[in-house]
């Protein structure tokens, strides 16, 4: 995909990584032993189309790459670049065609994978989309399928999808941007607005609201779709017929290379091989009127249950082979879960959600203290111990702070920002309950923070 459109795609949180359209050409160093003077006007028309889609400029590449696949119309490559160059460009139909005969020249790559998904889903073809996802599974990285699945409306296979690569070591801000959105797609704006948070500053979290909130409201999928790559949908007639794969002369010379069956040199009389003369046949022998009887009826006119004919019987039954569903996300029931895991869910959700909101330059709200110590140093030495240890401490924002005691500077470690007292002894009632000294103790705005960490990545699923 171009440079300004992963742009566009960035700052509205959708970050699909569908690849540079520029990819380089598949087909042509392979099946040609020397370029012609068409595969190299093809060439150059094909790097021009690459230029003018990263300026923006998507009518002028699709012109340009339309050029290109007539110069080499068998070159995988020029086809992947003229279906993106149509998605640009919010031609739908003809990227999806485009991207299919790409595809069918040998193109399976993520990039092409998904920008096919993007053009099938902005068509409603929804199981189009979700079959190609699931024929590509080892090829397109989790990220996109996840998002892409949200999109399709599958949002507990997206979640699962995400969760799992949002958690993965490595897992950078671009998947969990698109996990943030596919929670808000779901209908789950607090931990969407959450997860958005980790990785953009609080004056811009609103705003991002606001798009999400604007296309999870918009109806028509290419529209959706279209805001998404940040351009407009635009009438589509389909791709130009002179350059279908079937028109191409290279298709045309393979059909011709079949020997045709030749007639023989002295035929027999034509009279010997005539058809005979129709039939007709009689249809009233062959048409039979079967009469069935007629039920029974009591005094009211009702047919008696028992008197109904009754179904036939199967002569084997019918077995149903279970089918996995995609990606599959394992399920808890709730009658099952242990006490200790209703705690930490509750935490999860109720506590953890308003713990976000912690202001370091203006302490505010309950805390938990887990200790006291003789510099800065351990303290912070001392957190990452407790957060390996305890991985629920590492969902909460983490600050130090010096207090004079008889004479003697001690250095406070506490996870901070809870919304309530309740909030804290819960909190702490749950950490003594590991094993973790601690107490509660409310901050009043006044302390100077010398070091702050901030909340980890909130697990979305218990697993």
């Amino acid at each position: 995909m171009n440079r300004k459109m992963l742009i566009k795609l960035a700052i509205s949180g959708f970050v699909l990584g569908a690849g540079t359209a520029g990819c380089a050409s598949a087909g042509s160093a392979a099946t040609e032993p020397a370029r012609t003077a068409d595969a190299d006007a093809a060439a150059k028309q094909a790097d021009k189309a690459r230029s003018a889609l990263e300026k923006g400029k998507a009518a002028k590449a699709v012109a340009l790459a339309e050029a290109a696949v007539a110069g080499s119309p068998r070159d995988a490559g020029y086809r992947t670049l003229l279906g993106q160059a149509y998605l640009n460009d919010g031609r739908f139909v003809s990227a999806s065609t485009a991207l299919t005969e790409a595809m069918e020249l040998g193109a399976t790559d993520s990039n092409t994978v998904i920008a096919l998904t993007l053009a099938y889903i902005a068509q409603g073809k929804n199981a189009e989309a979700v079959e190609l996802l699931r024929a590509h599974d080892d090829t397109v990285p989790a990220s996109d399928a996840g998002l892409a699945l949200a999109l399709v409306g599958n949002s507990e296979a997206s979640l699962y999808t995400l969760g799992e690569a949002a958690r993965a070591p490595g897992a950078d801000a671009r998947t969990r941007q698109n996990l943030a959105l596919a929670l808000a797609l779901s209908g789950r704006w607090a931990q969407a607005r959450i997860l958005a948070a980790q990785d953009l500053s609080l004056d811009k979290v609103e705003g991002r609201m606001a798009e999400w909130t604007k296309l999870a409201e918009q109806p028509n999928p290419g529209v959706r779709i279209a805001t998404l790559i940040g351009t407009s949908m635009r009438a589509d007639g389909g791709m130009p017929a002179r350059l279908a794969l079937q028109a191409s002369p290279d298709t045309r010379m393979a059909a011709a290379d079949v020997p045709a069956p030749m007639a023989a040199a002295d035929p027999a009389p034509v009279e010997r091989f005539a058809p005979p003369p129709p039939v007709v046949a009689d249809a009233s022998e062959a048409i039979r009127a079967v009469e069935l009887p007629m039920p029974a009826r009591d005094a009211h006119g009702v047919v008696p249950v028992s008197d109904l004919p009754a179904p036939p019987k199967a002569e084997a039954p019918v077995i149903l082979a279970d089918a996995a569903p995609y990606r599959h996300a394992p399920r808890i029931d709730g009658e099952r879960l242990r006490p200790m895991q209703r705690e930490a869910l509750d935490i999860a959700t109720r506590i953890v959600p308003r713990a976000m909101g912690f202001d370091s330059k203006k302490p505010s709200g309950w805390a938990v203290q887990l200790g006291a110590y003789d510099s800065l140093a351990i303290a912070q030495e001392k957190w990452g111990v407790l957060k390996r240890r305890n991985a629920m401490l590492g969902q909460f924002p983490a600050s130090s702070h010096s207090a004079v005691v008889k004479g003697r500077t001690f250095h406070r470690l506490t996870v901070n920002g809870l919304a309530s007292r309740g909030d804290a002894t819960e909190l702490c009632r749950q950490l003594k309950a590991q094993g973790q000294q601690c107490f509660i103790r409310q901050m009043g705005g006044s302390e100077s923070i010398q070091w702050a960490a901030k909340a980890s990545p909130v697990r979305m699923a218990s697993r």
